[in-house]
């Protein structure tokens, strides 16, 4: 497709700016924005990014945050990773006992 077939017909979506911008003078795009071009162009100029497009294989398609598995891992913290927190939670201020018994 040529850049005037998409800016005539394309449809206006997330991703759509990004694409013709990359495509008229090949400036450089954060990631994110990459990734919405990519999925613009991928899906044929007519996504809406609100979809899952459920092409598992894509690189991008754990970044797209409408798709459908979308799970969170809960983290596991070791011991001494909740020790060093425990640690650091005494340091802030407010949160330390006063230990001489002056207010």
């Amino acid at each position: 497709m040529n850049l005037t077939w998409i800016k005539q017909h394309g449809k206006k979506a997330q991703g759509r700016r990004e694409f013709i911008g990359y495509l008229e003078s090949n400036e450089k795009l954060s990631p994110k924005r990459a990734i919405l071009a990519n999925c613009y162009q991928c899906t044929g100029y007519y996504t809406d990014g609100r979809i899952d497009c459920e092409i598992t294989e894509c690189p991008f398609h754990p970044h797209m945050p409408y798709r459908k598995d979308k799970t969170k891992a809960k983290r596991v913290l070791s011991k001494r990773q909740k020790e060093s927190i425990r640690k650091l939670v005494s340091f802030r201020p407010g949160t330390r006992k006063s230990t001489s018994g002056k207010k």
